[in-house]
């Protein structure tokens, strides 16, 4: 079992984490609570098993000391579980705008089904949606169908469904996704991006910030569509 410890300091020269040979977890913290706990430690738990690192801690909820409000950050590596809290950074106060990545292609496999210190090709899909003045660019698979962003899911309002790639598609099983697709809000399917041209509505979901729709994709603007996505975003508030 992995020792629960809130020392942050890691001794990287004997560390695993040089090889990315990690997990995290980001969870979302609300009047005191860490939303979602069980399936992020369902999750955390299954890619400690593919990495062969210890199980996480039992009662993880009860031995933390949450703030009010923030988010609450996990780490397992070298045997330990690191835990540590810190505010939530602002979202954008308006509509996200989207892009198709121009750099990355998505390979799936057995890691694109966990979060894992493996996470350079997630930091340069933000770092290029940076770049082009987006604030989140979508990586597509060699064969062009659609994964995640670089920190998001996508949800596309499509032929009257809400739809969200497959994991086959390298799509993280995200914790906002599950929620939704559990609630039968959302069902998957392979996506590209000229499926996105003919979208209805479109947003990114994350269980950090919840659903956030998007404004603008590949420079097509789209129209405010509050009732086509109202039960998905009612279904990620807290």
């Amino acid at each position: 079992m992995l020792e629960l410890v809130t020392d942050t300091n890691v001794d990287l020269a004997g560390s695993a984490l040089r090889f990315g040979a990690g997990l995290f977890e980001t969870i979302r913290v609300q009047g005191g609570r860490a939303r979602w706990l069980p399936w992020h430690l369902e999750r955390l738990a299954a890619g400690c098993a593919f990495l062969g690192l210890g199980a996480p801690p039992p009662d993880l909820e009860g031995r933390l000391e949450l703030p009010p409000e923030g988010v609450l950050r996990l780490l397992a590596a070298d045997g330990r579980l690191l835990a540590w809290t810190g505010p939530l950074e602002p979202a954008p106060p308006r509509g996200l705008r989207l892009g198709l990545s121009r750099e990355i292609l998505r390979h799936p496999g057995p890691l694109t089904r966990f979060k894992t210190t493996s996470y350079l090709e997630n930091h340069l899909l933000q770092a290029e949606a940076r770049a082009r003045g987006l604030d989140e660019v979508l990586a597509p698979t060699p064969e062009g169908r659609l994964s995640d962003g670089g920190r998001s899911t996508l949800v596309a309002v499509l032929d009257g469904a809400l739809l969200t790639p497959p994991l086959e598609d390298g799509a993280l099983p995200g914790i906002g996704r599950r929620v939704l697709l559990e609630a039968g809000l959302v069902r998957e399917a392979p996506l590209t991006w000229e499926d996105l041209a003919r979208a209805r509505a479109l947003a990114l979901v994350s269980a950090l910030r919840g659903l956030r729709p998007v404004a603008e994709a590949g420079g097509r603007i789209l129209a405010p569509d509050p009732a086509a996505l109202r039960g998905a975003a009612e279904a990620l508030s807290w």
